[in-house]
């Protein structure tokens, strides 16, 4: 709070007439990220306009993009109940309603939406990870696996001719290598939370 009071020009006690607490500027920050999260896509899939893949999608590639832009809150924002955050539990409430409306069963819809948010969090994350956060080194005995296939990633990754500009109008440099793992864990995601409406059928 000192530090922002600060940035601010003012005195710490001034931002007390306007919050509580961190925990109150904690919420702030998390509805103003969360706001940035389209939810078009999802509005969409419950007037019938967008399948159940082409919403998850759409909402998990803007979620990712928003939360890319600030990987340091990431931590902080996981744990943060979200019931006195009003855009937060907007965001949420407009997930779970197009979920239930396209036939995922009530009792899955927190874990579809927790084991995306998971996955999202930790793909923000990766995107801003050096490119060569797992590079083994020099292959040896102890890591000659790892750096085959290290190596077999990179390879791939030329040979798709992935690039910065694949990366969801990112404009600060990241870690294209995090695009091939995105994309994958989105597919199972996407195939596994569909496969729960076809297997009511």
């Amino acid at each position: 709070m000192s530090h922002l009071a600060k940035r601010l020009g003012v005195a710490p006690s001034a931002l007390y007439n306007h919050l509580d607490n961190k925990a109150d500027l904690v919420l702030l920050i998390q509805d103003a990220l969360v706001s940035q999260v389209s939810l078009d896509e999802m509005d969409r899939l419950v007037e019938g306009k967008l399948s159940l893949g082409e919403a998850l999608e759409g909402w998990a590639r803007s979620y990712r993009r928003v939360f890319a832009s600030y990987p340091s809150l990431i931590p902080l924002i996981a744990v943060t109940p979200v019931s006195e955050a009003p855009q937060t539990s907007h965001m949420y409430d407009t997930v779970a309603k197009a979920l239930i409306v396209s036939g995922i069963p009530e009792q899955r819809v927190i874990s579809v939406i927790v084991a995306f948010e998971s996955f999202l969090f930790g793909s923000a994350l990766d995107l801003n990870a050096p490119a060569d956060v797992l590079d083994a080194g020099e292959a040896t005995e102890q890591r000659v696996w790892l750096a085959r296939a290290v190596d077999a990633s990179k390879a791939n990754d030329q040979r798709a001719g992935v690039s910065q500009g694949d990366i969801d109008d990112t404009e600060a440099p990241v870690n294209i290598h995090a695009e091939t793992p995105f994309q994958y864990g989105l597919r199972a995601l996407i195939h596994q939370t569909v496969a729960l409406v076809q297997s009511r059928m």
